[in-house]
């Protein structure tokens, strides 16, 4: 989790831009699909606490590593955070041997297209 921020009591939309990574657009939709709560100040701008910073951390961890969207909501709705992180343990873990097996595919691929034998790549690795 990112440090330094957690302490503040809230935090503007285009700092959440720029800490997480995401447009307001994706801000938005993840707010209309419930993942996040943003509140608002007496300005009607919005913000978001330190909940939904951690909620927001955990969507830019997982998303930045391909997790679909139902993944990231698995994660969110698992509870304790100890449960959050062991979710999203298990959905990671899941998501490394897809792409161990699609990693497999294009290297055979790519020995093939340049007739580089699979055994002489590994002596030369």
């Amino acid at each position: 989790m990112s440090e330094g921020i957690h302490h503040l009591p809230r935090l503007g939309i285009a700092s959440a831009m720029r800490l997480y990574g995401f447009t307001a657009r994706a801000l938005r939709f993840y707010e209309e699909r419930g993942l996040i709560e943003a509140r608002r100040d007496r300005l009607n701008s919005r913000f978001y606490d330190a909940t939904a910073r951690g909620r927001l951390e955990w969507i830019s961890r997982l998303r930045r590593i391909g997790l679909a969207l139902s993944d990231v909501e698995a994660v969110l709705e698992a509870g304790s955070p100890q449960d959050q992180a062991a979710e999203a343990l298990a959905r990671v873990k899941k998501r490394c041997e897809v792409l161990d097996a699609e990693l497999t595919t294009a290297r055979l691929l790519f020995d093939e297209l340049t007739g580089t034998r699979p055994d002489a790549r590994a002596v030369s690795a």
